[in-house]
């Protein structure tokens, strides 16, 4: 059993549909795909029709995915900051904002028509520098997609600066104003030390190296992993290979074999509402 709980595939660029066969081969059971940047998909624009594509492409390829293999598939939605940063350098507030609210739309939209939509990811905070009033912006667009993802009772895949036990009591103040749900947030490239994350009640998701799996699991039991598998030919060491999750389970089994069924099945099932145990 291995779940990879931030995976992406790209029908555009990269290996597309590939990816599922690719990723069944090495071990993998389980996976949860959050849509990529418009700019991936050669996607220029922010219209409704751009992301109504965007997410269509990315719907299309995880619905052919659990159907064509045996793997528990899912999608996540939302608006990558990256974006909406971009966004926000190059035009007005309300204009940045009114495109989130499309975004909203769309989302809850899908949602009900795919059942294959199970969170709101990836969205938050850049996780580089950008200007204070670009970032005003940007957590307007963040705290917009909490509100829509307790509206519609969906766990939310934060991606932002690099985590720190500072950064988690900032996320901690966000989560409370807007009364989300805790146990339902799942901070993206978690730092190994997973305790941090857990001490403020948000569910952290490691990247998926030997050497990270090995020391979240020192840290507490308390984690997901996740490869973020780019399928990117143009940046190849980007992120994880295919293989890391279904390589981290045979490693989590030397250090407790209790722990394989706990991070990779039990904790996502809690998380995100839906069954991850191997179809064979």
């Amino acid at each position: 059993m291995a779940t990879d709980v931030h995976l992406h595939f790209n029908p555009v660029k990269g290996d597309g549909y590939k990816v599922f066969e690719k990723f069944h081969r090495a071990g993998g059971t389980g996976f949860v795909s959050p849509v990529l940047t418009l700019r991936s998909y050669r996607i220029r624009g922010y219209s409704r029709e751009d992301f109504e594509r965007a997410y269509r492409l990315h719907l299309e390829g995880v619905r052919y995915g659990r159907l064509e293999y045996p793997l528990r598939g899912y999608a996540a939605l939302g608006w990558h900051p990256a974006e909406v940063a971009t966004l926000a350098e190059e035009r007005p507030e309300e204009e940045v904002l009114n495109v989130a609210e499309t975004v909203c739309d769309l989302i809850e939209k899908f949602a009900a028509e795919y059942e294959e939509v199970i969170a709101v990811g990836e969205v938050g905070h850049p996780h580089y520098p950008v200007p204070a009033e670009v970032k005003r912006v940007c957590h307007k667009v963040f705290v917009r997609f909490l509100e829509l993802a307790k509206d519609l009772d969906l766990p939310v895949i934060y991606h932002g600066p690099k985590a720190s036990r500072k950064h988690y009591m900032r996320l901690y103040e966000y989560l409370k104003d807007v009364g989300f749900d805790f146990d339902r947030f799942v901070r993206h490239r978690a730092t190994p030390d997973v305790s941090a994350a857990r001490n403020v009640g948000i569910w952290p998701s490691v990247p998926a190296s030997r050497r990270s799996v090995r020391e979240a699991a020192e840290h507490c039991p308390e984690f997901m992993l996740e490869s973020d598998y780019l399928d990117d030919p143009r940046r190849p060491n980007a992120a994880l290979p295919l293989r890391a999750v279904p390589k981290a389970a045979r490693i989590l089994r030397t250090i407790d074999p209790d722990l394989v069924s706990e991070v990779m099945i039990e904790i996502p099932e809690r998380v995100f509402g839906v069954e991850f145990e191997p179809l064979v």
